[in-house]
């Protein structure tokens, strides 16, 4: 009991600025160390991707076996008029500009000196450094699904969330759409029309064959065991997949807990859901927890003292390849109401 609260008056102490520092340096320098490693075999790695399945598609062919839409890979195609050096450094500034735009938006008002050391934070979180090494989407993604966060529930700001959705409809939304259902129905009617509508429109311009030979990827990636794509990255799947009994049984708990938590509150709704989608899609990599940048702000508001110690082993518990599920578990834990509100007698005559 001492301890705990020993530990808990520490780290009240060292709230604000001290814990931005030892963020921003502790990320700083393992983030230097996980490009170092990653960058010689990683770089524009997808971008590379989304070049050949441009290219495959543009002419009709349908084996290119990518997980995203045939409509995506239709918006990918500028990337196949230049070289892929080019094209990759392209994608990696497109997501450093997002990430630039977000913590704009989420330090407003903030000291310039804290803005900097979050910016640090955020650029040198390791998900972060390999989606950008990567040329990933996943802050596409998460810029998509900011105005369905940060605002109030509104039939537009789903739509951009929704263009997501037709281009690249990742397992890992899957909770973040049940917290919808909850708390952003109108902006979740958006989404799935928004949607809708940019499928049918992919396939009337791209072709039926295409996305035939995409939902049968999309079937086949769901049935096999994505947990030998380890040997093609050093960052591998972080999920709780390939299932066995015992997985099945953590997997039900972690879906039961991301219900309660969602049905509970909002904001501690959405973390958790953000936390379920990764330890429940079929494939996580490294670069997908980047979306996690978007659970620090309404986190450091239910639970300030764990999200400040997560955020300080962060980049260690990536580092260690299967220390993110244990990560997430931990964080999904600080998301769930367990206090009780406390009553408050009053007396039979005041009442």
């Amino acid at each position: 009991m001492f301890f705990r609260h020993g530990v808990a008056a520490w780290l009240e102490r060292w709230s604000g600025r001290p814990t931005l520092v030892a963020v921003a340096a502790m990320n700083a320098i393992s983030g230097l160390a996980v490009a170092a490693t990653l960058a010689p075999l990683s770089f524009g790695a997808d971008a590379h991707t989304f070049r050949q399945c441009a290219s495959f598609a543009a002419e009709g062919r349908t084996d290119c076996g990518s997980l995203y839409s045939p409509l995506f890979a239709l918006v990918a195609r500028p990337l196949t008029w230049v070289s892929p050096t080019f094209a990759a450094v392209v994608m990696t500034l497109v997501g450093v500009a997002i990430l630039l735009g977000g913590v704009k938006l989420e330090t407003r008002g903030q000291a310039p000196i804290d803005r900097v050391l979050v910016t640090v934070a955020a650029l040198s979180f390791a998900p972060v450094v390999y989606e950008l090494l990567l040329g990933q989407v996943t802050l596409l993604i998460a810029a998509a699904l900011y105005p369905v966060a940060r605002r109030a529930d509104g039939f537009r700001n789903g739509i951009p969330l929704g263009i997501a959705l037709a281009l690249a409809p990742k397992p890992l939304l899957l909770p973040v759409l049940v917290w919808m259902m909850v708390w952003r129905r109108r902006a979740l009617t958006a989404a799935l029309l928004a949607g809708l509508t940019l499928t049918c429109l992919g396939v009337a311009v791209m072709g039926p064959d295409q996305y035939r030979a995409w939902v049968s990827v999309l079937t086949g990636a769901g049935r096999a065991s994505l947990a030998g794509n380890f040997s093609l990255s050093l960052a591998g799947n972080f999920s709780l997949w390939p299932l066995d009994p015992a997985r099945i049984a953590f997997a039900a708990a972690i879906a039961a807990a991301t219900l309660w938590a969602v049905l509970r509150d909002c904001s501690r709704g959405f973390v958790a859901a953000l936390l379920a989608g990764l330890l429940l899609a079929p494939y996580t990599g490294l670069y997908a927890a980047s979306i996690l940048l978007l659970a620090v702000k309404p986190a450091l508001a239910f639970a300030p003292r764990a999200t400040r110690v997560l955020a300080l082993i962060a980049n260690l518990a990536f580092a260690l390849f299967l220390a993110l599920a244990a990560w997430s578990a931990a964080g999904l834990a600080a998301c769930l109401p367990l206090t009780r509100p406390r009553r408050v007698r009053v007396p039979v005559e005041r009442a």
